[in-house]
């Protein structure tokens, strides 16, 4: 029996997991589209072109062989222990029980996380950078097979249904990570053995994956390395109770101290590098789940919370002592900030933007859609422009009993996520002292965010780097703003004030109450008046508008009560407002202090980020030309580069190099000469059509029918150069002069015959394929020439034959009739 690890050590309470799929079969996993006129059914590839096998495609097979296991164990006894554990790990399933597809006592309770989390299963990583570039090499993982549609009365394949479909090859192995995760609860020794058995025990059921698996497609051999224990520790032992959640300690609900004015702050920098497809819930519309552009700080915090894991902290949060950004796309190697609404373009000259704080358009403008992102501003440039990019997954919802998708319990459902290879950054800031020294390492590490992260949405790499904090002054100069300065203020995120009766509010007044308590001033926010006014005033302060904002909406869920939250009004990100200084003074102090801090409501979510006074907004572009730098890197939707630069070609592997090292040298045989076979099949027919005397020499029309059949017969077993059967049948041709001969082999044709049985270079000479786009490296070609040499040799010699019996039978269509 495997021995229990101590996980005593472990803060987080995991287990880390290695999963392998062996595909002893060809298999299909379906993408829920075709390309029109080729194909029908495509099956899903990763962003190098590869198939991989989606986390919730395995999670539903491993799920449905452990409650089998489960089934068993229980016996046919009313309890349900087992089935009980397998909840456990996968996660409850509340909106099958809403719907009657399971049984249930009427009740519905909290749902219950997953305790197994899984990523992906992809191709080794070495097999992943030998293909980028190859798209031959990429291709051959996948072929094309018809199909059919049987008709249940008559038996036969009905008229006009002939589909294509794809299938991935089999006789590789894939490979990903999974982390069996208690989620905060304490389980003791014999309970984590329990889960480890149990998964064993499903991993050895699990038989087949994907479509038509029970029609001979999708073999596999699932192997789990990690568990904690296998299968043989269930014989004998009834189910342990299950962990209790609530036994996990709580924070208490201590209210920090006030924020003190002089106090310094410590903020750590995130490079967040989305390895996974990331789904940030914005909206649900239909059978769509769409992502926003940025991940949100609420979505941050429980896992700052976990990774530093302080009360002190979590106290903090609740007090409006900790800040943490929303995730921005990287753009000139910083956090892009949210393109202001203020910042329109000018149609007629592409990439030259127009302030409208500053000056008037005169000429057709396009107003931003609030999905852009900009970069620092450098005098007399436009600020460079990024997007964030977006990939869309579709699923499907599997009935158990009937096994196979149906729209009464979820049916076909598409997630749009941020794309993977994506770069974010974000902040975290909090009052120094409140951590120990060197907390901002603790945060480096692999995150899962997002929604359906259990299902290998999310993994994010996290990269935290220690940064200087701005609370004691703003990092750009900034001059002392009496009674009547103005102040402009961009919105770097959502922001959510009171008003009097503590209603949310989106009124500028309440904004300039907020801020000028904040920084110590009376405000009074700068009434909107049409741009007509200004149109004489040239280009002196205000010769534009004084507000460009919008409303935003955002509705959340609460995930242990299980009910939907109050919505959340405010002003959106990229909003501009104007604001007078009534009374007081504004210094530099109070800028930096507050641009550190946030305003506002719940700060420690990402909302309430602001910059005032910005230098962009108070810039004019009206002197740019036409071939100034584009403002625009990147369209949403277009997951080729974020705007650093960035590729978003792949995911980096998520298990480490050296690991799948035995697995990559038998998949890279199969995709070489997978594509090899294919090469051949397109160059073989040019060949004999083209060149047929250069394989079987000058004159071989004139050899009899029945000796090329021996050739025929001789190069089906065929095995390598020079093999004794060929040599002797050659020596028998040549032993004889070609004039003794009843029907002569032309001596032209012996030489070219024997040429090409001897030498093994030969027919490769005559093919010419792209070997550097079908392998790896030149070594492997050379191995890919000795293996596939039989085969080469066999597919030119049969088209030279089948192109020279062509031609004798179709009459010559220019002879006289």
């Amino acid at each position: 029996m495997t021995q229990t690890p101590n996980t005593a050590d472990r803060p987080s309470g995991s287990v880390p997991l290695r999963v392998t799929a062996h595909m002893l079969g060809d298999w299909q996993i379906g993408s829920g589209a075709g390309r029109h006129g080729s194909v029908d059914r495509g099956v899903q590839r990763d962003d190098d072109g590869l198939p991989f096998v989606p986390a919730k495609t395995l999670v539903g097979v491993w799920r449905d062989a452990c409650e089998t296991a489960a089934r068993a164990l229980d016996g046919s006894g009313s309890g349900s222990e087992w089935q009980a554990w397998v909840e456990f790990l996968f996660g409850s399933q509340p909106v099958l029980q809403e719907r009657g597809v399971l049984s249930g006592d009427g009740t519905l309770g909290p749902p219950r996380p997953a305790a197994l989390w899984v990523d992906s299963l992809h191709y080794p990583h070495a097999v992943r950078e030998s293909v980028r570039g190859r798209p031959l090499l990429a291709s051959a993982a996948v072929y094309i097979r018809p199909g059919v549609v049987i008709d249940p009365v008559s038996g036969r394949a009905e008229d006009e249904l002939l589909r294509m479909e794809e299938r991935a090859r089999g006789g590789v192995s894939l490979s990903g990570r999974a982390e069996l995760n208690a989620s905060g609860a304490v389980l003791s020794e014999e309970q984590w053995a329990c889960a480890g058995a149990l998964l064993d025990a499903g991993a050895r059921l699990l038989e087949a994956l994907g479509g038509k698996r029970r029609r001979g497609a999708g073999r596999c051999r699932l192997e789990v390395a990690g568990l904690p224990a296998e299968w043989r520790w269930l014989e004998g032992r009834a189910a342990p109770p299950l962990p209790d959640p609530s036994a996990a300690p709580e924070v208490l609900p201590v209210s920090p101290r006030g924020t003190d004015a002089d106090e310094e702050w410590e903020a750590a920098e995130l490079r967040l590098v989305v390895r996974r497809p990331l789904v940030a819930h914005e909206r649900t519309v239909g059978n769509t789940v769409r992502s926003a552009g940025r991940v949100a700080g609420r979505r941050l915090l429980p896992a700052v919370l976990e990774k530093l894991g302080s009360a002190e902290l979590a106290a903090a949060a609740r007090g409006g002592r900790l800040v943490i950004t929303d995730a921005t796309v990287e753009v000139d190697g910083a956090a892009g900030r949210p393109e202001p609404l203020a910042l329109a373009r000018a149609k007629q000259v592409p990439g030259r933007p127009v302030n409208l704080l500053q000056e008037l358009p005169t000429e057709a403008v396009e107003y931003p859609d609030g999905s852009g992102y900009v970069g620092p501003h450098s005098p007399g440039r436009p600020p460079e422009r990024g997007a964030c990019g977006y990939t869309q997954l579709t699923h499907n919802t599997v009935d158990d009993a009937r096994q196979r998708p149906v729209e009464a319990i979820g049916g076909l459902y598409t997630y749009q996520a941020i794309a993977a290879g994506t770069v974010l950054r974000a902040q975290v800031r909090l009052p120094a002292g409140l951590l120990p020294a060197g907390w901002q390492e603790r945060l480096s590490g692999t995150w899962r965010l997002g929604r359906s992260r259990k299902d290998g949405y999310g993994l994010t790499d996290v990269t935290a780097t220690i940064v200087p904090s701005q609370r004691g002054g703003p990092v750009r100069q900034f001059t002392a703003r009496g009674p009547g300065g103005r102040l402009r203020v961009w919105l770097l995120s959502d922001l959510l004030v009171p008003d009097e009766r503590l209603r949310q509010s989106t009124r500028p007044q309440d904004v300039a109450r907020h801020l000028g308590t904040a920084l110590g001033v009376t405000l009074a926010a700068v009434p909107d008046e049409p741009l007509e006014r200004f149109r004489t005033a040239g280009a002196a302060e205000g010769a534009g508008g004084v507000r460009f904002s919008e409303v935003s909406r955002g509705d959340s869920w609460h995930t242990r009560w299980g009910l939907p939250q109050v919505s959340v009004l405010g002003l959106r990100a990229g909003s501009c407002l104007t604001f007078e200084v009534v009374a007081g003074t504004v210094t530099a102090q109070a800028v930096g202090r507050v641009e550190c801090d946030g305003l506002g409501l719940r700060r420690a979510e990402g909302f309430g980020q602001l910059t005032i006074d910005d230098p962009l907004l108070r810039a004019t572009f009206s002197d740019l030309q036409a071939q100034a730098r584009p403002a625009t890197t990147g369209e949403p939707g277009a997951p080729t580069c974020n705007a650093a630069g960035t590729s978003t070609a792949g995911p980096k592997e998520g298990v480490e190099r050296g690991e799948a090292d035995g697995a990559a040298l038998p998949a890279l045989t199969v995709l070489e000469d997978a594509a090899w076979r294919e090469a051949l099949g397109q160059r073989s027919p040019v060949l004999a059509e083209t060149d047929r005397d250069a394989v079987l020499g000058p004159g071989h029309g004139s050899v009899r029918a029945s000796q090329l059949a021996g050739l025929l017969t001789l190069i089906a077993h065929l095995s390598g150069p020079s093999e004794p059967a060929a040599s002797a049948w050659l020596e028998r041709l040549r032993r004889v002069p070609g004039e003794q001969r009843r029907r002569p082999w032309p001596d032209a044709v012996v030489e070219a015959v024997t040429r090409l049985l001897s030498e093994p270079g030969r027919v490769w000479e005559l093919l010419r394929l792209p070997e550097g786009r079908l392998t790896a490296d030149p070594d492997r070609a050379a191995e890919s020439r000795v293996r596939l040499w039989p085969v080469a040799v066999r597919m030119v010699v049969e088209d030279c034959l089948t192109a020279q019996r062509r031609s004798q039978e179709v009459p010559d269509v220019g002879a006289d009739g």
